[in-house]
Parts: C-alpha cells; structure tokens; sequence
C-alpha cells in the first residue's frame, strides 16, 4: 500500500515536473487587437504588462519573456522540423540544466554563445549529430528564408519524447534578431513556480485583471492567458487515472490482508475453544472474551504493519536515492520508477488501516463471545 502511494505520487510529479519545466505553469500569450480576433504573433513586454501579472501572481513566482520560433535543423543529408525556445538569460533554467547530459548549459548572456544551441540526445541521434558539431538552422520569416549557423554546446535528455524531439534551446537575443523584433518583444510570457494546486485560480485571476485593464484603458491590447492544465489536458488526465488504480489497489490489498486477518482469527478461536469455556464458567463476560480475541487480532495485525512499515519504506528510500528500478522512457517519459515519501500520507495509510481492521476484527470476535460453555465442557 505504501508503495503504491509513493509511487503513484513521485509518477505525478515528475510529470507534472517535465511538462512545467517545458512549457510553463501559466502563460501570457500575444495579445489580440481590436475585434476581428486576430491574432498577432509577438507580444512586447511593457512596464504596465509587467505590472498587472506581477500583481496576479505570487511573489516568489518567476516571470521570463520567451519567443518560440518555428524552424528547420539541417544536416547536409538530413533534416528536422523543431521549435527554438529562447528565454530571457538571467531565469534560473534549474530544470533545462538539470536533464543535460554532455557539455555545460550555455550562458545566453554572453555574446561568445549567441550561436549556442541545446539539442536532445535523441533528436542528434536522429541527425548523426554530437556536442560541438556545427549545424544550418532554417527560418522562414514573412515569406523570406533565412539561414543561421549554430554550434551543439550540449545534449539533454528529459525522457520525454514528444518534446525532445521537436524543442531546440537558443540564445532569445539571436531569435530575436532572427524575427525582426527588438530585446523585450517575444511570443509570450512564462510564468514559472506556481504550486500545482494554485495554477488554474491564478490563471484565472491574472486574465480577469488584464481585461480589466484593458476596460480602464491600462493596457491597449487583450492578452489571453492560458495554464499547464489546459494545454497539456491530455498528459493531466492521464495522470489522473492514476488515482483511480490506486484506489483499486489499495481496496484489493486491504480485502485480502482484511480475509487473511478474519482467517487468522478464526484459526485462534479455534485452538483455544477450551480457554473460552473456562473463561466463561468461571464468569467471564461476553464482552471480556470479545476483548480478549479483539487484543490477540490487533497484536498480530500491529506486529505485520511494523515489519511491513520496515521494509516497505526501507525498499522505497533504496529506490528514491538509488533508482535502482529501471523504467522504460519511450513508454512512461521516466528511466526509472520515482518515489515521493510523503510522512503524512504514511501516517493516515496506517491509522486508516487499524481502524478499518479493527472493524473487521469485530466480526470473529463477536463469535468467540457467543460460544457456548456448556457445549465445550460437554464436548470434552
């Protein structure tokens, strides 16, 4: 049981970790102009913008502008369609330098890495690519073909297929010199480090305060926001089947741990007909004998979850510091099975699993209550 819950947790949030770390807890996107609901395609940060999100998130928060552009990586026998990511350089890129696997995350700041770029491993694979290796990457902006070349500085390796093969990390100065626009303009702001549980609220906050901005006439421009959960629906909905297989397991578990506790006591019931007949010759109560079964039931069940709570979480911590289960990353996006021990979660598992087996103990319990003295004297 506490395995399942470790596991089904740790699972979640480590996807919950990579789709963040990719695309963002909430996004501010390119605003749409006047009511023709078209689109533009770039959104300039200004003092007034930065100054309705910042007021609708938490301070701790980190607000980065980001441009995304559409391109095409070329090799000289092969290429591949991918999208850039340039992020403003002074963000803390904790997860993109977290799944790097050779070389050093390149500092975009310098002019030294204008023309770095951070490819997956899977994605140089498919290209017959390595760190340091020179690459053509293909722009088509307003109709004119544009061509850049860039150097490898690193591989990373998310696990996460879909996006490491189509995401490219680059300079957002180069980007942006790329697509015309000058240093604060880019596709959208990202909005990173929200709690999971406050993402869709505060979404829902920062777009109710840029339109009402936009009704004072703060801001001249409808700038829609969108979150995590809504553009990557289809990886939280996965997710959140988990719940429900873990609510399955946990009622299978318990109905064969609550059936080999009800056998258990039956067993002690009947090895110990004779001390329940003399016990009630000599005036015991119902309720006594019923207390006395009910004690010897919870004693067996209380020395299982000891040595259970030993080795279960004995096992995880192994697992949690040594990834020693491996996982196949094309099928669950991780190399290997996460564990997140959550002290309370443990805690409340096994005060609910007392309670629940006590309940269950009372059953056989009150059997042994009912025994009949006479029968067993009579018996013997």
């Amino acid at each position: 049981m506490e395995a399942s819950l470790a596991i089904s947790v740790g699972f979640k949030d480590a996807i919950r970790a990579k789709l963040t770390g990719f695309d963002a807890a909430v996004t501010v996107e390119a605003p749409i102009r006047n009511s023709d609901i078209a689109a533009t395609l770039f959104l300039t940060r200004t003092p007034a913008l930065d100054s309705i999100v910042r007021a609708n998130i938490p301070s701790s928060a980190e607000l980065r502008l980001s441009l995304r552009q559409p391109g095409m990586l070329k090799t000289d026998d092969n290429f591949q369609g991918v999208v850039y990511v340039g992020q403003q350089p002074e963000a803390t890129f904790d997860f993109e330098r977290s799944c790097i696997t050779d070389g050093e995350w390149p500092d975009f700041a310098a002019d030294s890495c204008a023309n770095d770029i951070v490819v997956s491993e899977s994605l140089a694979r498919s290209l017959g690519l390595a760190k340091g290796d020179k690459v053509f990457s293909t722009f088509i902006i307003d109709g004119d073909v544009k061509l850049r070349r860039h150097r490898i500085a690193a591989l990373y390796n998310s696990s996460f297929g879909e996006y490491d093969m189509t995401v490219v990390f680059a300079s957002l100065g180069s980007l942006q010199r790329v697509a015309g626009v000058d240093s604060l303009t880019g596709t959208r702001l990202d909005i990173r480090g929200i709690p999971d549980a406050d993402i869709e609220s505060r979404a829902d906050a920062l777009q109710r305060g840029l339109i009402g901005a936009v009704a004072t006439r703060i801001l001249d421009e409808y700038y829609p926001v969108d979150n995590i959960r809504h553009s990557g629906a289809l990886y939280f909905n996965w997710l959140s089947l988990l719940d429900t297989n873990v609510a399955v397991i946990l009622a299978l578990m318990f109905a064969v741990a609550a059936f080999t506790l009800v056998s258990s006591m039956y067993i002690l019931i009947l090895e110990r007909v004779r001390m329940i007949g003399v016990l009630r010759t000599i005036g015991a109560s119902g309720r006594l004998v019923e207390q006395v079964f009910t004690g010897l039931g919870m004693r067996l069940l209380l020395v299982g979850m000891l040595i259970g709570n030993i080795f279960g979480t004995g096992i995880l911590l192994v697992q949690k510091y040594t990834h020693a289960i491996p996982l196949d990353p094309d099928m669950y996006y991780l190399s290997y099975v996460p564990v997140d021990i959550r002290p309370w979660a443990f805690i409340a598992l096994n005060t609910g699993v007392i309670v629940a087996a006590w309940l269950t103990l009372a059953i056989p319990a009150r059997t042994a209550s009912r025994t009949d003295p006479s029968q067993v004297i009579a018996r013997d």
